[in-house]
């Protein structure tokens, strides 16, 4: 069996590369998308700072938990859409934050319960 070389210095795998870039489109798009979302019901400065941080949760949650971070993204932004129909802005929030919390848990605890097993 033949040894493999040493790699340079500053050199790593392919795989982190696409990692990273994976998760900064998504957090780009995901900051968009929430930025669609919520114009209408927040002033400009408000609506960026909003939409940032759900760029921002579901950039740093992809490391975590991978494309389930989609997921919990998904039924955040859902869970916005519908209250906000239904109720205030304030409650709309609130429920797009409990969403996006709860799946994301939900989640990790599905990923932790799977390592486990193997």
């Amino acid at each position: 069996m033949q040894d493999r070389p040493a790699r340079p210095a500053g050199c790593h795998d392919a795989g982190v590369d696409l990692i990273i870039v994976i998760a900064v489109v998504l957090t780009v798009l995901s900051a968009a998308l929430t930025f669609l979302v919520v114009r209408r019901d927040l002033r400009p400065g408000p609506a960026v700072a909003v939409s940032a941080g759900a760029g921002l949760a579901v950039g740093l949650c992809w490391f975590l938990i991978l494309y389930l971070a989609l997921a919990a993204f998904v039924a955040a932004l859902l869970a916005y859409v519908v209250v906000r129909r239904l109720g205030s802005v304030k409650a709309a929030a609130w429920s797009g934050v409990a969403a996006y919390a709860m799946v994301a848990l939900a989640s990790a605890a599905l990923i932790a319960a799977a390592l486990e097993t193997m």
